[in-house]
Formats: structure tokens, C-alpha cells, sequence
């Protein structure tokens, strides 16, 4: 029998057959969070394969397999895992989560998805150490949870030591290589920095890395 491992926030969850995750779910992951649906979504074993079925009405699930696959689930679609580990991140409200997995069966290609909807899959290039960096930073306030603004250009410039003009360059470097793998809608700020925490691209495990790493960067950052 194949059995998935669900980690949240550094917790693991054994499961064997189903788990459906939200915020009055199977897995409860934050149940003061009026945004999140009830049950957000759900894993489940079909046929010796691991499947994800969003459940949510309006909550876009984004898979990001360690394989490099990105599968974009809207609600109501499900496909199968990109196998053996990957991560499951969405967006409830102001607060991005994001919920890791490994199963102990071989890597396979990911099945077409199923449902009223269209699932997608991305390919792409990770973000650099630099970029993930200045970018997790102008998500910082969200990341926290202390608001849904972000950084100022001028903000994350000065924490960092650089110059605006830096930063700048560096987010229509990551920009152009989106526009090339044919993603849209990042041409402001804010689209570009919801889309990366959409798909799990930044989130708390980049701010976690960055504190450990850089904390004296983030240690004078300004509050909302």
C-alpha cells in the first residue's frame, strides 16, 4: 500500500487512503482564517496513484513537484501528483500557506487532470538566492500576516544595501524569464508578487531562510 506524508508548519501526517486539509477539515490548518474554506482540498489514493481534488469554491491550489512540474489546480479539477515529494501552496485571505508531501512510491509523469475545470502545468527555472530574497521581502507584511501591502521599492533597498535601480533590474530579470515560459498578468508589482506566492515560489520557507540566513536584513524592516 502507498502511503503520502502531509507536513505543515513542520508536523507530519501520516496518510494511507485520504486527507482532506482546510480550516474544519481532516487536517485543520487555521481554523481562525475565515477565508479558507472548510475543506480546501483533499489527497486521496486512486488506483495506487496520488491525487489532489481542490474542493474549494473560489481557492486556487498550485502542486510544485520536486520533478520541476508546477500543476495550477483551480476549483473543482484534480490531477495526480508529480511524484515522490513536492509541496501544495494557496492563498486564503491575506495569508499564503503551503503544505509539503512526500510519497513512498517512484517518481512517474504527472496524469492529465480531471474535473469542470483546466488544470495547467508549468515548467520553470527557480528563482536565484538574490531574487528570492528581495522578492520575499516586498511580501514581508503579508508573510507576517500584519498586512496585505507591500514593501516600497524604496524600502527593500535600504534594507538591503542597494540601490532601487538593483532592485528593479532584478525583478524584470525574473519578469522577462516569466514573459519567456509564457506567464502573464506580472507586470505590476503586486501581480508579479501574488502570482510567485501563488505558485509557491516564495512563502514562509523563503522568509524562514532568509531570517536565518539574513536576519540583520529584515531585523530594521519597517511596520504597516
Amino acid at each position: 500500500m502507498s502511503t503520502l506524508w502531509i507536513d505543515f508548519a513542520g508536523i507530519p501526517v501520516e496518510v494511507t487512503a485520504a486527507l482532506s486539509f482546510g480550516r474544519s477539515a481532516d487536517l485543520m490548518l487555521d481554523e481562525a482564517n475565515k477565508f479558507m474554506h472548510r475543506v480546501t482540498g483533499e489527497f486521496k489514493l486512486i488506483d495506487d496513484r496520488w491525487w489532489l481534488h481542490n474542493a474549494g469554491s473560489s481557492t486556487r491550489l498550485i502542486i510544485f513537484g520536486a520533478n520541476g512540474a508546477r500543476v495550477d489546480l483551480p476549483p473543482g479539477t484534480e490531477a495526480a501528483l508529480p511524484l515522490p515529494s513536492g509541496s501544495v501552496s494557496f492563498i486564503a485571505g491575506p495569508t499564503p500557506y503551503q503544505l509539503n508531501y512526500q510519497a513512498d512510491t517512484p517518481a512517474e509523469p504527472v496524469s492529465a487532470p480531471a474535473g469542470d475545470g483546466a488544470a495547467t502545468i508549468e515548467f520553470g527555472s527557480a528563482l536565484t538566492e538574490r531574487e528570492s530574497i528581495y522578492l520575499t521581502t516586498f511580501a514581508l507584511w503579508r508573510l507576517r500576516g500584519t498586512s496585505t501591502s507591500l514593501l516600497s521599492y524604496a524600502d527593500v533597498a535600504t534594507l538591503w544595501g542597494v540601490s532601487e535601480k538593483t532592485i528593479d533590474n532584478t525583478l524584470q530579470r525574473v519578469r522577462g524569464r516569466m514573459k519567456s515560459g509564457g506567464v502573464r498578468g506580472t507586470e505590476t508589482l503586486d501581480g508579479l508578487i501574488t502570482h510567485l506566492l501563488a505558485h509557491g515560489r516564495i512563502g514562509l520557507g523563503t522568509l524562514a531562510a532568509t531570517e536565518a540566513e539574513h536576519d540583520h536584513g529584515l531585523s530594521n524592516a519597517p511596520t504597516p
